[in-house]
């Protein structure tokens, strides 16, 4: 009976033990702002059958979608209201803008749009009610338009030249960030959308780009090869306080927030292909998410 008793006093010494254990990891974890287990879908496109399609991805165990079959090359994927992701096709003979159901389904050509002319990065305003996109108009020359999410009543929003690329909304609508070689070298700027007003936010003579601005408003990420090879980099909304989320080797880019701004998605190439990987927004926690001889590329996140 006595050693019945200690064996049951071991059992419960150990329950207390792992319990507390077990609180302290997830006080830890929940102290970093980060939470255990991230959700959401991840919309991609990737070359796995030839040509470009969009695809995507769930963190709570759905399977890899294809949503999209057919001959021209689809990408760009981006979120749409009312259920819907949109993305950029050449289908026609020029780049143009469509949406779908989040299945796949139902897909259309977007607003009123110039057949002769090219249509890319789009992205729509927190609100919903705006989208913005780039319009090639040669090899040397792109700007930014913005119209209601019909298509209608477009502006141009920047008229420098060069190339202006990748915009991404400010989350209060107010201002839109995006990579431009305006100044010969490809850097990161924020325009105003109601004035036009002008911010160079990074200056050196490398490449950056694919700026993405964090759901809180306090952060922009971007991607750089100014240490000699692609990193994921963040910093704050007016350009200081530069570091690097990612570092190896290895090509890392396209980097994507996650609707609550804890995690970010983004490209690697470290096993020899592209392929989609995760971290929290510390640069910790790494997962790699897709793992195929295909090209996995310009991920975003969503809900």
């Amino acid at each position: 009976m006595g050693f019945k008793k200690l064996d049951l006093m071991g059992v419960v010494a150990f329950l207390v033990f792992f319990m507390t254990t077990l609180s302290c990891s997830l006080f830890s974890s929940k102290s970093l702002g980060i939470p255990l287990r991230p959700s959401g879908n991840i919309y991609f496109t990737s070359d796995e059958t030839g040509n470009f399609e969009i695809y995507s991805i769930g963190l709570n165990g759905n399977p890899r979608l294809k949503l999209t079959n057919n001959t021209s090359d689809d990408s760009s994927p981006f979120y749409m209201p009312n259920n819907r992701i949109g993305y950029v096709s050449d289908k026609s003979g020029n780049y143009q803008i469509y949406s779908m159901a989040l299945d796949g389904t139902d897909r259309a050509l977007w607003g009123k749009v110039d057949n002769e002319q090219d249509y890319f990065s789009p992205s729509v305003s927190p609100d919903g009610t705006q989208i913005v996109y780039t319009v090639q108009t040669d090899e040397k020359n792109s700007n930014l338009y913005i119209s209601d999410l019909d298509g209608k009543a477009v502006e141009q929003l920047s008229h420098v030249w060069g190339m202006d690329w990748d915009p991404s909304w400010s989350p209060d609508g107010t201002k839109v960030v995006y990579a431009s070689n305006s100044d010969s070298d490809w850097d990161i700027y924020v325009i105003n959308v109601v004035d036009g007003d002008i911010t160079q936010l990074t200056f050196n003579s490398y490449i950056d780009g694919r700026p993405c601005w964090s759901p809180d408003g306090s952060k922009i990420l971007f991607d750089s090869d100014r240490d000699g090879d692609w990193e994921i980099y963040v910093m704050d909304v007016d350009g200081e306080n530069v570091r690097a989320i990612t570092e190896n080797s290895a090509g890392d880019w396209d980097p994507s927030w996650s609707p609550d701004g804890k995690w970010i998605v983004y490209i690697s190439n470290r096993d020899g292909d592209d392929e989609i990987f995760i971290v929290d927004a510390n640069g910790e926690n790494q997962m790699k998410l897709t793992n195929n001889i295909a090209q996995d590329r310009v991920p975003i996140w969503m809900p």
